[in-house]
């Protein structure tokens, strides 16, 4: 490579010696022995970061002579070349001169040392206290004769600028010295006392804090005086409240969204119970942050955390039981009028938010409810113990899609290869449940209300008929209401 101009604009180059008009090259400071002078240099030529830094300056980089004061390259005074921007150069500062120290006569023999014990207040402003300090003298300023002495502090102050040091003002720098070190003492006891005392506040702030929170522990407290609190806001007793916490995280507590620092101290009793008052009660977000002291979002994450677990915990458990333990806890009346009845099925629909997507609004509008809704297939035993929980569909779904799209055929096939329900038996439906045929090719019979002829009046046994169904599904959907979800 050739050598090339590096301060601003100019363009002289070794292979056109008419552009360097008779000067010469100036290579750049070296970066391992004149670091801060390469980069007065670099800032100085003015040329862009990424054309000239410290990376690009190499034995290749140099600066014309004409581009210094004087224009014959760097002198003591002038080391940096004009500043390309237009700027005045800066000359170089003068270096410090050399302090010359005083010397005693040739002829006079190497000053003997001794030590000076003196007794002083070790409080200057105070005065109290008394310590023994101990100072190093030359025997040269005592054992001199007077005329010497004199002659040499002159030649001392004519030689050097060093201001001349008394003994007494090595005592009084060491009673300072004293007096700092006490002092610095008295202070780190203090700032240790508040170190203690801001941990002890913080301690109180944080059980205070607890106590007054909303949560397990709180309603427990309060339960002293209002009796069924607990229940009230879960629906279940603190003992099966215990018996679920247990079975939920038997494997591993639930994780939270990171990166949330408010629900960094939330339990797992309180984040279940946040839930389980979210499902009973139907509390908003807002109200629910109140309450347990977090963001609207972490409240919501805490939901959607919890609703996950439960799905799948709850998700793995047969809970359909055996044709004999349906029939031996049946009711009296039941067992009289369908004693061959073990499941009774109907659809449920729940109220959500109308989407911004029309083609999605037109799915989950229901006629029925005549609103935005989420429908499900749910059976319950004869008392009302839930057995078959679908998932959740769109509103406009009809009922005969619902039980086939849900999985209930497959189920009572498995139930009944397994021997839990047999040919005889019967499930119990609404009349929207036009599934007599699927029903009968599974060798099980269903129970619907009778239907009105065109024309014709119901007669008296299918009134009763009628209104014995109605009032067993009722009993059904009044079980699953229970949680204003």
């Amino acid at each position: 490579m050739v050598l090339c101009c590096a301060w601003g604009t100019c363009n002289a180059d070794e292979r056109y010696p008419k552009r360097l008009k008779r000067g010469r090259f100036i290579l750049f400071p070296k970066l391992k022995t004149e670091l801060e002078k390469c980069k007065r240099w670099i800032k100085n030529c003015g040329r862009p970061h990424e054309q000239l830094n410290l990376e690009r300056v190499n034995k290749h980089k140099a600066v014309c002579s004409s581009h210094f004061v004087g224009g014959n390259g760097p002198t003591e005074k002038w080391p940096d070349p004009v500043p390309a921007d237009g700027s005045p150069p800066v000359p170089a500062r003068k270096l410090p001169a050399k302090r010359r120290h005083a010397s005693l006569p040739s002829d006079c023999p190497p000053p003997k040392q001794f030590r000076v014990n003196t007794t002083c207040p070790t409080s200057v402003e105070e005065g109290q206290g008394e310590a023994s300090v101990s100072l190093l003298m030359d025997s040269s300023i005592l054992d001199l004769p007077a005329e010497a002495t004199n002659t040499n502090l002159e030649e001392t102050s004519m030689q050097t600028e060093e201001r001349w040091s008394s003994p007494l003002d090595f005592l009084a720098l060491t009673v300072e010295i004293t007096s700092l070190k006490t002092e610095l003492e008295t202070l780190q006891q203090t700032v240790n006392t508040l170190l203690l005392e801001n941990e002890k506040l913080k301690s109180e702030l944080l059980e205070k804090n607890t106590v007054l929170s909303f949560g397990v522990g709180k309603v427990l407290q309060l339960q002293k005086k209002t009796k069924g609190l607990f229940v009230f806001y879960t629906a279940i007793t603190y003992i099966r409240f215990c018996s679920l916490l247990s079975f939920l995280i038997s494997s591993e507590s639930v994780q939270y969204e990171k990166g949330r620092a408010d629900l960094r101290q939330l339990s797992d009793k309180d984040g279940l119970f946040l839930t389980l008052c979210r499902f009973r009660h139907n509390f908003k977000l807002k109200d629910l942050a109140v309450r347990f002291r977090m963001s609207v979002q972490s409240v919501s994450c805490v939901v959607n955390a919890w609703t996950e677990r439960m799905y799948y915990k709850f998700g793995q458990l047969n809970i359909w039981p055996h044709r004999d333990i349906i029939i031996n806890q049946m009711p009296t009346k039941y067992k009289a009028d369908f004693p061959t009845s073990l499941v009774i099925i109907d659809g449920t629909e729940l109220r959500t938010q109308s989407p911004c997507a029309l083609a999605l609004q037109s799915q989950l509008y229901s006629d029925y409810k005549s609103s935005t809704t989420l429908k499900c297939l749910i059976g319950c035993d004869p008392q009302g113990s839930q057995l078959f929980v679908s998932e959740l569909f769109t509103g406009c779904i009809s009922d005969k899609q619902l039980i086939e799209q849900s999985g209930f055929y497959d189920l009572l096939r498995t139930l009944k290869s397994i021997g839990y329900i047999q040919d005889k038996y019967a499930i119990m439906a609404d009349k929207g449940f036009t599934i007599q045929r699927e029903i009968e090719n599974l060798g099980l019979s269903l129970n619907l209300s009778p239907f009105a002829s065109a024309g014709k009046q119901m007669a008296v046994a299918d009134s009763k008929m009628t209104s014995k169904i109605a009032k067993q599904e009722c009993t059904l959907i009044k079980k699953v209401k229970t949680y204003c979800i």
